[in-house]
C-alpha cells in the first residue's frame, strides 16, 4: 500500500509541475489506450497529401518503417480512407519490418541497455495485406527490403515515419535517401515523423539513436537535409507530434522552387478577393 501511495504522490507532482496543458496529456492518453487513435498520423497524411495535389500528383505513397503489430498500418489505412474521400488522390500504405523484432545489438549508438532482441515481434505481418489491396509489407532485414522496394516503385513518396528504434536501421534507411532522390520518388519537401526522438526515461539524447542519424544524415549530405520547423505557440497542426517532424528537402528536385504558398494569385494586389482563407490552408 506504502508503495501504490508513494507512486501516486509522484504522479501529482508531475501534473502539477507540468508546464504544458493537460489536454496534451490527455490526448497522449489516448493514444496508449486505443492502439490505432493516432491524430498526429490523420493531420500528416492530410497535409501530405495538400502538398502532393499543388503539386500535381494524384498518388503517393506513405511508408511506416518499422510495422510491429500493425497498430500504426491500420491506423494509417483509417485515416487515408478519410483524406481520400475529402481530396482527389490515392494513397498507398507501404510498411517495412524484419517480422522477427528487433535484432541483436552490441551498438553503443542502439540503446543495447534499452532495446533488446526480438521486441516487437510479429510473424504475421502478410495479414494486415489481406482483403486490402492499398498495403504493401515488405519484410526481412531493412537493407534487403529497401532494394526490392526501390526496383518495384514508381510513386512519389508522400510522408514517411520513422519507427526502427535503433540508430544502426534508421541510418541504413537514411543512407538510400539519395538514391530515391535520383529515382525521383520524392516530393520536394516531404514529411518525416520520428516516433523514437525521446523516450522517458531521459537515456536518448543527441549522442545516439535517431538524433544521431540525422545529424550524420544532413552533415554527409549537400543537396538533401531534414530540417526541424522552429517551434512557435501558434503552431496548432500536428497534436502529439510537432516535436518530432521533419522536412526533408530535396534541393535538387525539378519541383523545389514550384510555388505551392497558401496565398491565391490576387490575394496580394491592390483588387484581391475578399474571401476569407480557410484556417485549415494557414
Amino acid at each position: 500500500m506504502r508503495k501504490i501511495f508513494y507512486k501516486f504522490k509522484i504522479l501529482i507532482l508531475r501534473i502539477i509541475g507540468y508546464e504544458k496543458p493537460l489536454r496534451v496529456a490527455l490526448l497522449k492518453y489516448f493514444s496508449l489506450k486505443f492502439s490505432t487513435f493516432r491524430p498526429h498520423y490523420e493531420t500528416l497524411i492530410y497535409e501530405s497529401s495538400k502538398n502532393a495535389i499543388k503539386l500535381g500528383f494524384k498518388e503517393i505513397n506513405i511508408i511506416e518503417l518499422g510495422v510491429a503489430g500493425g497498430d500504426g498500418v491500420r491506423s494509417l489505412v483509417k485515416y487515408k480512407k478519410k483524406v481520400e474521400k475529402i481530396f482527389d488522390i490515392k494513397i498507398n500504405v507501404i510498411g517495412f519490418d524484419t517480422g522477427v523484432g528487433l535484432p541483436n545489438t552490441t551498438l553503443k549508438e542502439d540503446l543495447p541497455f534499452f532495446w533488446k532482441q526480438g521486441d516487437y515481434t510479429n510473424k504475421n505481418l502478410s495479414n494486415l495485406e489481406k482483403n486490402n489491396d492499398s498495403i504493401k509489407i515488405y519484410e526481412g532485414n531493412i537493407s534487403n527490403t529497401l532494394e526490392k522496394f526501390i526496383s518495384e516503385n514508381n510513386i512519389k513518396i508522400g510522408l514517411i515515419i520513422f519507427d526502427m528504434d535503433l540508430y544502426s536501421s534508421t541510418k541504413t534507411f537514411l543512407e538510400k535517401i539519395p538514391e530515391f532522390s535520383k529515382k525521383k520518388f520524392l516530393l520536394p519537401r516531404t514529411f518525416c515523423y520520428f516516433d523514437d526522438l525521446f523516450v522517458a526515461d531521459y537515456c536518448l539524447d543527441d549522442t545516439n539513436g535517431e538524433p544521431l542519424a540525422i545529424y550524420e544524415f544532413n552533415k554527409t549530405n549537400v543537396d538533401l537535409k531534414l530540417g526541424k520547423s522552429f517551434d512557435h505557440i501558434i503552431d496548432f497542426k500536428f497534436p502529439l507530434a510537432k516535436g518530432q517532424i521533419f522536412t526533408l528537402h530535396d534541393f535538387k528536385n525539378e519541383n523545389y522552387n514550384k510555388y505551392v504558398g497558401i496565398y491565391s494569385a490576387d490575394s496580394l494586389v491592390e483588387k484581391k478577393n475578399e474571401k476569407l482563407r480557410s484556417i485549415l490552408d494557414d
